[in-house]
């Protein structure tokens, strides 16, 4: 039976992403396999000087990578992102939450991005977690109303339309953001995951096994049937938070739906230490703030 006809459409989708795309494939199949254990998924944006978000692992603006920002949903979405821009261009501190509720034939189930300004080595960043609720439209919405108490602006929520257009920032006073949620997410076992770095680690891991995949994948010593087998062992028994084929939303950017997340692996204002060479596919490691005119394998010109 051919791989595309096979139960888990998402997995034949996945191993067609590769082609050409290994690395942004891998941080994909990663993210999908924590989504999967219902792990919380850790990922950076960099946050350039105007405040505009980077991927480094793309390479490009994160907002770039929208292809809805007209439509019925697509709009309030990328208001959203502007506005998280903002916050981040002009502040040096604190957190913000993005909450995604369940729509027909986009989103399945709700979700939350938790946003947190970070500063290393003088470069400021945007560290992400992306975790799934479960909840259904009516508790999504009641979860957002709650959380706006407790956040600086104050929204009134009342559809979830304006849920979706509106991050909302918490007070969190130089506690941590995990003070304010677990009031309102009774689940021990993902707050104790955040608190010991459980999930970075799970993370590390998922990337690991997701490079050797597509790396054997790449170099054809793996048949996309157990390619498959490989994949399924590093799902679990929940499902991911978004559809096999979808326009590019602002929120399924954001949270890597589009196989573009920003990387988990070290980073500077120039974006991902290690990147992929476009001619022979190899990883390059670059000194910390100085970027390289041409491949350390190959000497292809990998400058953009």
């Amino acid at each position: 039976m051919p791989v595309e006809t096979l139960p888990h459409p998402e997995i034949a989708s996945l191993i067609a992403n590769c082609r050409g795309l290994p690395e942004e494939a891998a941080q994909g199949l990663a993210s999908h396999s924590l989504e999967t254990h219902r792990i919380p998924d850790p990922y950076y944006f960099l946050v350039r000087p105007n405040g505009e978000l980077f991927s480094s692992t793309a390479r490009c603006r994160v907002k770039d990578k929208v292809e809805d920002k007209t439509g019925p949903l697509g709009w309030f979405e990328y208001q959203a992102v502007l506005v998280i821009e903002q916050w981040a261009a002009s502040s040096d501190e604190g957190s913000i939450v993005w909450i995604s509720p369940p729509h027909p034939g986009i989103y399945p189930t709700s979700k939350i991005i938790i946003s947190q300004i970070e500063h290393q080595d003088g470069i400021k960043r945007l560290f992400n977690r992306a975790i799934i609720l479960d909840y259904d439209e009516k508790e999504c919405l009641q979860f957002a109303q709650n959380l706006a108490q407790l956040s600086q602006n104050q929204p009134l929520l009342s559809h979830l339309d304006q849920v979706r257009a509106t991050p909302l920032v918490l007070n969190t006073h130089g506690n941590s953001w995990m003070y304010i949620l677990q009031e309102l997410i009774d689940d021990p076992a993902l707050w104790q995951s955040i608190r010991t770095g459980e999930d970075k680690v799970a993370k590390e891991k998922a990337l690991v096994q997701a490079r050797n995949v597509y790396q054997s994948l790449t170099n054809k010593s793996l048949s996309p049937e157990d390619a498959r087998v490989q994949i399924l062992g590093m799902l679990g028994v929940g499902s991911g938070s978004c559809p096999v084929v979808f326009k590019s939303t602002a929120f399924g950017v954001f949270a890597g739906f589009s196989l573009l997340i920003g990387s988990f692996a070290e980073s500077d204002q120039y974006g991902s230490l290690e990147f992929e060479c476009p001619k022979c596919k190899s990883i390059n490691r670059r000194p910390r703030g100085r970027l390289i005119p041409n491949c350390q394998h190959c000497s292809a010109d990998v400058r953009c």
